[in-house]
């Protein structure tokens, strides 16, 4: 009836190029078999290729629309694939066999075909009330992008938390464990965290920066003393004073800036010591002595001292003349001899009080010996007092001491020491040292005649 002239579509150019005509016809003979296909044959003149398929996909003539993709050499995503998708989203509906043979036949038949997504035909049998299919077919699914969601919808959230956990996607498990937030009571949603280790190491870092409180409940949770004390340490440093006076006057205590401050390390203290980290105490009872400390000598000297080091706390009461001050910190803070003979020193040279400098120097023997007091000197351009010092020196570096303040040369002379002599001419240049350079030579050529 049709031998004359292949029917033509219209619209369906493209793909029927490759094909042509002469193929298209077999294949509609195929079709025009069916009693259940299209109601006149010359209706197809005014229909395309993709119409077309479509009605054999109403009529669930799967087979026969992947034999004419396969025949016409439609693109996967066009052609085979999309048939095969809707073949899937028929095949979940059928409830006379399992969860487990359904999900298995799908996969079977559509395998890895391109552009199938299991998440939407998981979708569907959700959909039609088959949780347990949609979560076997979501197996199937390569992208947990696609999974998680759909899984959530599904209030499936602990199976969701797994799958973002598995991927590596860090957004992703962020996603499902603000879900389990919003979903879950406090302590389901806590002891769900408990079991995925992963899960709850970024809920403690989103809520470091985000909700210092549940950081808290987290670790009171753990019996995690040692962040408890590490929290409240750092509390004391980020909390308002206005909002935290009555901390420490409950204690007991006249109400300042630094109260709460020091409520919240004490409460820090107490942690360490119940998760036996002594050095953590202590260190943390001293910060709260000086605390106390500083706050008095801002009371008295009208001066900030709130937060500063020991160091700096120490240097300023020198700076400020405050010498007694000073001694009271180096001994209640037992502060190491070296370390304040240099804070002091520094401090008083850059005060320029020379005469207490000097005083200090003959309090008792140098712990850092009496080089240090020669370099602070001249480098406050002092060499004048640098002097004093450079006799005081050990033999072992007196020389140095004297190529500091300028009297190298008669020092090493005096002690007829080669060495020492060979010491201050590398550090003479041959344009401004000439006259000791001549002086230091000779004195040289008579040590080695003897």
């Amino acid at each position: 009836m049709y031998a004359g002239a292949g029917p033509v579509v219209p619209g369906s150019d493209a793909a029927m190029k490759g094909a042509g005509t002469q193929q298209t016809l077999p294949a509609l003979r195929g079709i025009l078999q069916f009693q259940m296909s299209l109601d006149c044959p010359l209706r197809y003149k005014r229909l395309t290729i993709e119409v077309l398929l479509d009605r054999l996909v109403l009529r669930r003539l799967y087979p026969l629309a992947i034999r004419i993709c396969e025949y016409l050499r439609l693109s996967e995503i066009q052609g085979v694939s999309r048939i095969l998708a809707h073949w899937a989203c028929y095949k979940v509906q059928q409830k006379d066999k399992s969860d487990e043979e359904v999900a298995h036949a799908i996969n079977q038949k559509l395998g890895d075909t391109p552009g199938i997504s299991y998440s939407e035909i998981a979708a569907r049998a959700y959909d039609c009330g088959r949780t347990e299919l949609a979560i076997k077919l979501l197996e199937y699914e390569p992208r947990s992008g696609e999974q998680v969601p759909l899984l959530l919808k599904m209030k499936r959230s602990k199976l969701a938390l797994s799958k973002a956990i598995e991927s590596g996607d860090t957004d992703l498990v962020y996603t499902v464990v603000l879900h389990l937030k919003n979903e879950l009571n406090r302590g389901t949603f806590f002891m769900t965290l408990q079991n995925q280790p992963v899960a709850l190491s970024l809920y403690r870092q989103f809520c470091k920066h985000q909700e210092r409180e549940t950081l808290k409940d987290l670790y009171n949770q753990d019996d995690n003393h040692q962040e408890l004390g590490n929290f409240h340490v750092h509390s004391s440093y980020s909390e308002k004073p206005s909002s935290t006076i009555w901390v420490f006057a409950a204690r007991g205590f006249p109400p300042s800036p630094c109260s709460g401050r020091v409520g919240a390390l004490q409460n820090a203290v107490d942690e360490y010591y119940k998760a036996k980290n002594e050095f953590a105490a202590k260190a943390t009872e001293d910060q709260i002595k000086l605390l106390r400390l500083q706050r008095h000598l801002q009371e008295d000297f009208d001066k900030p001292y709130l937060d500063l080091s020991l160091h700096d706390t120490v240097s300023n009461l020198i700076l400020d003349g405050h010498h007694k001050r000073a001694e009271q910190l180096y001994r209640d803070f037992k502060i190491p001899d070296k370390r304040y003979w240099w804070l002091k020193i520094s401090a008083l040279a850059n005060r320029g009080d020379w005469e207490e400098m000097e005083k200090f120097s003959k309090s008792k023997k140098s712990p850092i010996g009496y080089l240090p007091f020669v370099e602070i000197s001249v480098k406050h351009h002092n060499r004048y007092e640098a002097k004093k010092y450079a006799p005081r020196v050990t033999p072992e570096q007196r020389v140095k001491a004297f190529v500091l303040v300028g009297c190298a040369a008669d020092a090493a002379i005096e002690h007829k020491n080669e060495t020492e002599m060979n010491f201050v001419l590398s550090k003479c240049t041959a344009s401004t040292d000439t006259a000791v350079v001549e002086k230091l030579n000779r004195a040289r050529a008579q040590l080695l005649k003897k």
